[in-house]
């Protein structure tokens, strides 16, 4: 590794970088070393010779931003990513980029995009790759099961305050507006120098695409309405979603429901999400088989854990129609012998979650059946992950998880050391006095302790199993027509009704 003596050294090394990992060319490195040098209080260059191969080897930029956080005797996010921002290529030329590659290579353009935000450190790969990850097989399906280590768990009702609070003066009003781009950020809100917009028109609508900066599956992506306005499911939401799986066939792309409790994090800006992993859903076998009355129509209710209608068509607008069929269907939809109940006065409670793909020429939409009401029982909701499972989550369950992939608190990591060494020597009342946080793992523990002959050979597994048996179980608690002979019934009920 270079030993890095001063800022001036630092300056060579990140424009070197910027040339050889971020597109700019031999001239932009010679433009960028000066910006750096009069960014860093420099009158003067580096004098000596600089051996660039380990800059020229670099995956990410962690090596350099923690030789300036050294300099600095600071960690200073806003100052690193105002930096790599100006070493980025401008947007401008990164679309002309992006659209220059997609004329021979969609992929080729998403790849470039992703790299870039990689390399620009805008997606954190090294703290993203930090993640805990594994696979749980069960009933004829699959849960993908992450421990996410790089981003905050939100409290459903926060959530859904986040609606109603009046933006005065808000700069940029959320995360997901345009005005972030190139926003230099403050204490409660991250800069945005080095992120990177892809722009194109839906069904006539502006919007833009970005990555997740946590990407939590392979070129996770977030598709914005150029308009801060909420989120909503209707009509276009359909028109959407088909067009841009025309546009990006690489790619899934589906839209969190509409309401709190069954919705995303960020109801207050409609954005949708996708991108080129294939979900757990997508591999989900039919439980029942139905076909409209022209016969070009597939239309499938899947055996997964949650309600979820597939429907399969080479005809985009036969796909397009039959989902707001089932929308304007599902929104109408009462059945008090099963809970579901569609209005409380003015109140909505019944939507759905979305999902479009498109492969060999056929579009498939997955429409997962949501319900957020709730009930004296089901504080939370009814159709909410449970009490007994809040301590592994208690957070909404939106589109991702809906379709496998579920994301669990980073505090899990810590905690599940806790459970096991309670699980392994006990613990009494002072023990949970003295750990507040531990309290909400305490009925866990107990049917652990109930439940198995824990030993220090089995305990990990213990608890992961216990982990993957709770998802499973949320995501059951979601079904608004449970697997059992009256939820089914129901469910082929509904999709009669349909009458496509």
């Amino acid at each position: 590794e270079i030993d890095i003596m001063d800022y001036k050294l630092l300056a060579n090394l990140f424009a070197r970088y910027s040339k050889k990992h971020l597109h700019r060319s031999e001239l932009d490195e010679i433009y960028l070393k000066n910006l750096l040098l009069r960014r860093f209080n420099e009158i003067s260059d580096y004098v000596g010779e600089i051996d660039y191969k380990d800059i020229d080897n670099l995956k990410v930029p962690d090596y350099l931003i923690q030789e300036l956080y050294t300099l600095l005797g600071k960690e200073d996010l806003l100052f690193a990513t105002e930096i790599l921002g100006l070493l980025t290529p401008s947007p401008s030329e990164v679309i002309n980029k992006f659209f220059e590659l997609k004329k021979s290579s969609s992929l080729e353009a998403l790849n470039y995009l992703y790299d870039l935000q990689i390399k620009n450190n805008y997606i954190q790969k090294t703290a993203i790759d930090k993640n805990i990850k594994w696979d749980y097989f069960t009933h004829n399906n699959r849960l993908e099961i992450t421990i996410n280590l790089s981003k905050p768990e939100k409290n459903n009702k926060d959530i859904a305050k986040a609606l109603t609070v009046k933006q005065e003066n808000k700069y940029p009003s959320c995360l997901l507006c345009i005005e972030n781009l190139g926003y230099g950020g403050s204490a409660n809100h991250p800069a945005r120098e080095n992120i990177r917009i892809i722009p194109f028109k839906l069904d006539g609508d502006d919007f833009f695409m970005q990555y997740s900066p946590y990407c939590y599956y392979d070129q996770h992506c977030i598709v914005i309405n150029k308009k801060h306005v909420p989120m909503s499911i209707h009509k276009k939401t359909f028109a959407h979603l088909l067009d841009f799986v025309d546009i990006f066939e690489e790619y899934f792309i589906g839209s969190n429901s509409d309401l709190p409790i069954v919705g995303g994090s960020i109801l207050s800006h409609e954005h949708y999400q996708g991108g080129i992993h294939k979900l757990p859903i997508m591999y989900s076998k039919p439980r029942y088989t139905f076909y409209s009355k022209s016969k070009e129509l597939k239309i499938e209710y899947l055996d997964w854990f949650n309600s979820c209608i597939k429907l399969s068509s080479k005809n985009k607008n036969a796909v397009f129609e039959a989902m707001e069929v089932v929308r304007t269907k599902w929104i109408a939809y009462s059945n008090n012998e099963i809970d579901i109940i569609n209005f409380t006065n003015e109140t909505r409670h019944n939507t759905i979650t979305p999902i479009v793909k498109k492969e060999n020429g056929e579009y498939t939409a997955y429409l997962i059946l949501r319900n957020n009401r709730t009930n004296d029982i089901h504080p939370d909701g009814i159709f909410h992950a449970h009490k007994e499972y809040h301590n592994i989550k208690s957070e909404g369950i939106g589109l991702i998880e809906a379709m496998g992939l579920f994301i669990l608190p980073g505090r899990l990591q810590r905690q599940c050391k806790e459970i096991e060494n309670i699980l392994l020597n006990g613990a009494d009342e002072s023990y949970y006095n003295e750990h507040n946080d531990m309290l909400i793992h305490k009925d866990f523990i107990a049917r652990l302790q109930d439940t198995y002959k824990i030993t220090k050979d089995n305990v990990k597994d213990v608890i992961k199993d216990a982990i993957n048996d709770t998802c499973m179980h949320i995501l059951e608690n979601t079904a608004v027509f449970k697997n059992d002979e009256l939820g089914n019934k129901s469910a082929i009920k509904f999709i009669e009704s349909l009458d496509l």
